[in-house]
C-alpha cells in the first residue's frame, strides 16, 4: 500500500480542507464584488444603486470603485456569515446530511451482524466503531460522512442488505471506513456546506433584485426590469462557477483510494469487484440532492457530463479493472469489462439465495 501515497494523500486532504476553510469568506467576498461590478456597469452613472438606495454606502464612481467599496464596506458581514455557517457545519454537518438522505441511526442489538462486520474492520486498524445509518431505499450504495470521531458514520441503503452476500457487503464497509481514514469525507462535507451557502446567498440575491425590480421600476418601463434579470442570472453563474471550482478540488482518485483501502482490509478484492458489479445496476437514490450524492460509493452521471469532465467519479470499468490489477478477478457470468459496465449481465444472487441481513 506505501507505493499508493496514502500518507501523503491523506496530508493532501487535510491541507485542502484548510485552505477551503480560509478561503470559503473570500469566495464569498468575490461573489458579492462580481455581481456589484457588473450591476454597477449595467446601470449607468446617473442611477448607479439609485434603485436600491445604497448610493450613500457604496459611493460613486467607476464600475471597479463602486464594486471595492462595497466589498469594504460589507466585508465583516461576510465574515461573519461565513463564520457562523462554518459553526452550523460544524456541529450540525450529520444532522443536515442524514435528513438530506433520509438516513436512519440503527443500533447493534438492530442489525447485529452489519455492526459486527464494521466493529472487526475498526479493531483491525485501532479505530472508534463509526454510528451505522440504513436509508430505506431499493438502490444499492453506501456513503461515509462526519468531520470528527463525534460523527464519523458509515450508511447503506436497505438494498445493500438484501441483494450483497456478507464479503461483498463488508467490502463496501471497508471502503467507506477508508474514506473516513483518508479525511476524504470531512473534505467533501466542508464542500457541501460551502456550496450550500453559495447557493443560497445566489437564491437570496436572485429574489431581492426580482423584487426591487417589480417593486421601485415599475414605472420606469421593461428595460430596467431584464436588466435586473440579467444581472441576477450572470450572479447565479458566478456562485455556479465557485461551486465548480470547489467541486474540483476533490480528487476523484479518492474512490480508487477507498477501492485500494478496501482490499487492504479486507484482502478480498473479487468481493468489492462483485459488489460494484451489482452497485452499478441500480446507484440512484432520486431523493438525495447532487452535492451529497457525490459522497456515495458510486454516483453515475447525469446531464451535462462532457465526457467525464464534471463526474465525481471515475468510471465503475476503470475501477474494477484496478482491483484486477491488485489480484482481483470478475465473476464468470458478467463477460468482459468495458466502458458500459452498468450494462454487463445481472449480477444478482442465485436463485434460492437468501439475505443474511433481514
Amino acid at each position: 500500500m506505501a507505493q499508493l501515497g496514502l500518507t501523503t494523500y491523506r496530508l493532501n486532504n487535510n491541507i485542502k480542507s484548510t485552505l477551503l476553510l480560509l478561503a470559503f469568506p473570500f469566495l464569498l467576498l468575490t461573489l458579492l464584488g462580481g455581481t456589484v461590478l457588473l450591476f454597477a456597469t449595467v446601470a449607468g452613472p446617473q442611477d448607479r444603486f439609485g434603485m436600491l438606495g445604497a448610493s450613500s454606502v457604496l459611493g460613486t464612481g467607476s464600475p471597479a470603485d463602486v464594486a471595492l467599496s462595497a466589498v469594504y464596506a460589507w466585508w465583516p458581514i461576510v465574515f461573519g456569515v461565513a463564520a457562523v455557517w462554518v459553526l452550523i457545519g460544524y456541529f450540525f454537518n450529520d444532522v443536515i446530511i442524514h435528513r438530506a438522505t433520509g438516513a436512519l441511526s440503527v443500533s447493534r442489538e438492530q442489525q447485529p451482524k452489519l455492526y459486527n462486520l464494521l466493529e472487526n474492520l475498526c479493531i483491525s486498524r485501532g479505530l472508534a466503531v463509526p454510528k451505522l445509518y440504513i436509508v430505506d431505499s431499493d438502490a444499492l450504495n453506501a456513503y461515509a460522512s462526519g468531520i470528527d470521531t463525534r460523527s464519523y458514520a458509515v450508511t447503506v441503503t436497505s438494498g445493500l442488505l438484501t441483494e450483497l452476500t456478507p464479503d461483498e457487503l463488508e467490502a463496501v464497509l471497508a471502503h467507506e471506513l477508508t474514506h473516513i481514514i483518508n479525511r476524504d469525507c470531512r473534505l467533501l462535507i466542508v464542500t457541501i456546506v460551502f456550496v450550500g451557502m453559495i447557493s443560497f446567498l445566489t437564491q437570496m440575491l436572485w429574489r431581492s433584485l426580482r423584487l426591487v425590480a417589480f417593486t421601485r421600476v415599475r414605472g420606469k418601463g421593461a428595460a430596467p426590469v431584464f436588466v435586473l434579470v440579467i444581472i441576477a442570472a450572470v450572479a447565479f453563474a458566478i456562485g455556479y462557477l465557485l461551486a465548480l471550482v470547489l467541486r474540483f478540488a476533490i480528487s476523484r482518485r479518492r474512490e480508487f483510494q477507498a477501492d485500494a483501502g478496501s482490499v487492504d482490509l479486507t484482502k478480498n478484492p473479487d468481493a468489492l469487484i462483485s459488489a460494484l458489479l451489482k452497485i452499478a445496476r441500480n446507484p440512484n437514490v432520486p431523493h438525495v440532492p447532487s452535492e451529497v450524492r457525490q459522497m456515495f460509493i458510486e454516483d453515475p452521471p447525469s446531464g451535462l457530463d462532457l465526457g467525464g469532465l464534471f463526474a465525481t467519479h471515475p468510471p465503475i470499468a476503470r475501477r474494477i479493472q484496478i482491483l484486477e490489477e491488485l489480484g482481483g478477478h470478475v465473476p464468470d457470468n458478467d463477460g468482459a469489462i468495458t466502458a458500459a459496465a452498468r450494462s454487463a449481465p445481472d449480477p444478482s444472487p442465485a436463485p434460492g439465495f437468501k439475505s443474511p441481513w433481514q
